[in-house]
């Protein structure tokens, strides 16, 4: 008996272990031995240790937070973060890892120990780094950042565009009754091919509107938006004042239903104001006009020559002009008076230049004939003096001069007896490859814009008329802005060398709104490391005086741009040449990404021979991704 039954006991042992067996081949082991840790603080109080737009500060004190977390990176329209929210608010904790989700996937209970992190914010949103501006590096992450419970309930909370507020920023919100505006139905989410980021505008059956932004690396940044009515799950968030919305992936988007009938305003309707009015409605930060409005003007932009964005339209009534950027190419010709409806629409800066951006094509329409204005005489000191007040308006420089030879393409100096100013033409404008009148003395009339800095815009080349001969600027001994390259592709400026050292990566042309620049990075290379060289062509070293350029950075990782002078370069071994390092104002890591940071007068004087000014970047494709951006580098006697 006891013999029979030893073997029932071991049967059913063999059987239990065989049954653990499948199910660890099969299933995930169950979660144990998770930290048991309790928040000592809320999300809400520790961002008010923050001053919103300050440097991010350390923190001291033995601070836990918990939340859960409602967005990872699984999909790629977050990266290296993820979003935690309790019951009073939410926030980003940065990490310096990828595949963040299959550590801290969506409904993770997490404990973040802040102690030694930095709390600080993005354009608005609160985040906790590992530094002043870094996340928190990868050996560190286990330290703060711990999972408590796994599988927690997520539940949107369910608001009106019109509701949203600073209390739900980094949180999960749900919209109902929601569709995309009729432009951006059909669309894909995001540029997949050129990896840039999209906004999409999003609307209600009331007239409210928002921005849902997408990442061009997410996964599905190539899909389409739907084009139906339904609800939208995301993470609310504001870019200054900008209020957008980032969805987690496209199941997010449950649009099944009937658009909304009616829904928003049409062409030709509200109430006009004049463009000086509406102007005036704005204070500094982006706002949305006023319902039951609309303003008229005449098109002082030439389309047919392509010199300003095919979106972008420019309108002047009286004295007062303004940007009107649609969603979509416009038909609108030079002259054309137009009525644009503009209630509800954001009226925004873009780098200094107001504009009503982002609107509907539908809402404008045109009225027949206009009559242009008459251009307002200035000078260049003029124009830099009232540039807020004058953009998008007529003007004429009279005996002007260009400082430099060439065509038009880029950014040319326009120098009269008050100073000089920039006279910009996109590598698209019909006459972008049309030679400058070097040396000639000119009238011209252009719209006065600007990009961060005043700027000139032709309309077509009727609006330079040389009046006689005139003192080019002898000066100049290089002056190269990489216009006319080829977009996402090496650079390959006349008499400039552009060498892969180690990896295989170069220097490439890149172009925004127009302007091209040059542009090196490691970030999401196939190489371990990247150390790549653009060259200027020789210059005769008795005559070089200073060197001045543009450069930018964006996602800060390290400092990778370095700037060299060689007199012994033989314009091809750069390991044999003889460098020295030449200091400069490099973009700090608390510039905005792809903000312009003028290098500084820099003394090339005291060479003999012919000296090469090499701009080294290196990287690798860990850590030390940062990209630079050059442009407008000059020498001058």
């Amino acid at each position: 008996m006891k013999k029979f039954s030893f073997l029932i006991a071991l049967t059913a042992l063999l059987a239990i272990g065989m049954v653990s067996c499948v199910d660890q081949m099969f299933d995930e082991p169950p979660v144990t031995d998770l930290p048991q840790l309790t928040g000592n603080t809320t999300i809400d109080v520790l961002k008010k240790k923050h001053i919103l737009g300050a440097t991010a500060s350390k923190i001291t004190e033995d601070i836990i937070i918990e939340g859960i977390v409602v967005a990872d990176d699984r999909s790629g329209n977050f990266f290296e973060n993820i979003v935690i929210q309790d019951a009073t608010g939410g926030i980003s904790v940065r990490m310096n890892a990828s595949g963040l989700y299959n550590t801290f996937p969506v409904g993770s209970k997490v404990a973040v120990k802040c102690k030694n992190l930095y709390i600080g914010d993005y354009n608005g949103v609160h985040q906790l780094n590992g530094s002043v501006t870094d996340a928190i590096e990868d050996l560190l992450i286990p330290q703060h950042v711990l999972v408590t419970a796994k599988d927690q309930p997520v539940t949107p909370k369910v608001l009106g565009i019109k509701d949203l507020n600073a209390t739900h920023v980094n949180t999960l919100i749900k919209l109902e009754n929601v569709e995309f505006a009729p432009a951006d139905t059909n669309q894909t989410w995001a540029d997949a091919v050129r990896l840039f980021s999209v906004n999409r505008s999003l609307q209600d059956c009331n007239g409210g509107v928002i921005i849902v932004r997408s990442s061009g690396y997410a996964d599905f940044a190539k899909d389409k938006t739907p084009g139906k009515k339904g609800s939208l799950t995301a993470i609310y968030t504001v870019f200054g004042a900008t209020k957008q919305l980032i969805i987690r992936d496209p199941s997010d988007a449950a649009m099944t239903g009937v658009r909304c009938a009616g829904a928003g305003p049409t062409a030709g309707t509200g109430q006009l104001i004049s463009i000086a009015d509406l102007r005036a409605l704005h204070k500094g930060t982006t706002l949305s006009i006023p319902a039951d409005r609309k303003i008229k003007g005449v098109v002082i932009s030439d389309k047919s020559a392509v010199n300003t964005d095919p979106r972008n339209v420019v309108i002047q009534q009286g004295d007062a002009g303004v940007v009107v950027r649609f969603k979509n190419d416009h038909a609108f010709n030079l002259g054309q008076e137009i009525e644009v409806t503009v209630s509800g629409q954001e009226l925004s800066e873009f780098n200094g230049l107001l504009q009503i951006n982002s609107i509907d094509n539908g809402l404008a329409k045109s009225v027949g004939t206009g009559t242009l204005p008459t251009p307002r005489v200035a000078s260049a000191a003029q124009i830099i003096a009232n540039l807020d007040k004058w953009e998008s308006t007529l003007v004429k420089v009279v005996k002007g001069s260009f400082s430099a030879s060439g065509t038009y393409s880029g950014s040319k100096t326009l120098t009269d007896s008050t100073g000089q100013v920039v006279v910009f033409t996109r590598s698209q404008a019909t006459f972008s490859g049309s030679a400058l009148p070097t040396g000639k003395t000119l009238d011209l009339v252009a719209v006065v814009s600007q990009f961060n800095t005043a700027q000139l815009i032709l309309r077509n080349l009727n609006d330079v008329a040389v009046t006689g001969s005139g003192v080019a600027n002898p000066n100049n001994l290089l002056d190269e802005s990489f216009a006319g390259g080829t977009v996402n592709t090496a650079v390959k400026a006349t008499g400039w060398v552009n060498k892969a050292v180690t990896g295989a990566r170069t220097w490439q042309t890149k172009s925004f709104s127009g302007n091209f620049f040059a542009e090196a990075t490691a970030f999401q290379s196939t190489d371990t490391e990247n150390e790549m060289w653009l060259i200027t062509p020789g210059i005769k070293a008795e005559d070089a005086k200073t060197l001045s350029f543009e450069s930018a950075q964006a996602f800060y990782k390290h400092d990778g741009l370095t700037v060299y002078i060689s007199n012994d370069f033989d314009g091809t071994n750069i390991d044999k040449a003889t460098w020295k390092k030449l200091s400069f104002k490099m973009p700090a890591s608390t510039d905005p990404n792809y903000e312009w940071v003028q290098s500084g007068a820099i003394d090339v004087s005291g060479y003999s021979g012919t000296v090469y000014i090499g701009f080294q970047h290196k990287g690798d494709k860990t850590n030390n991704t940062t990209t630079f951006r050059l442009d407008n580098v000059k020498v001058t006697k």
